[in-house]
């Protein structure tokens, strides 16, 4: 399966849309987007990763979200995810990235939608 990923800017935010699977093969599509939504951040700045389209999700997938927070949070910003469906949410959870990810679970809270 592909990965889709699209984006759009608010005033205080991004939101970034994934949907597919996040795999070895699909996460640097991932990483380029949010690389490029988080370089022409301004310091306080968040990006929201909606979540709710995303089937699957591996450990590369996994290290691409840590590493785009961490390069939000070096910009002086942060990168939040949303609406991560039940087996991705395990992921987070099994890992204990849920304790380090922002996570909002209804996509209807996103700002914007």
């Amino acid at each position: 399966m592909e990965l889709n990923v699209s984006s759009r800017s608010h005033e205080d935010h991004a939101i970034v849309i994934a949907t597919g699977e996040i795999d070895l093969y699909t996460a640097p599509r991932l990483h380029s987007e949010l690389a490029a939504v988080i370089a022409n951040c301004a310091p306080g700045y968040r990006v929201i990763v909606d979540m709710s389209g995303v089937e699957f999700c591996d450990s590369t997938g996994m290290n691409v979200l840590l590493t785009c927070l961490r390069q939000a949070r070096e910009h002086g910003g942060e990168l939040e995810l949303a609406a991560p469906r039940p087996a991705v949410r395990k992921i987070l959870q099994v890992t204990g990235l849920d304790s380090v990810f922002t996570i909002d679970p209804d996509p209807a809270g996103l700002p914007g939608m």
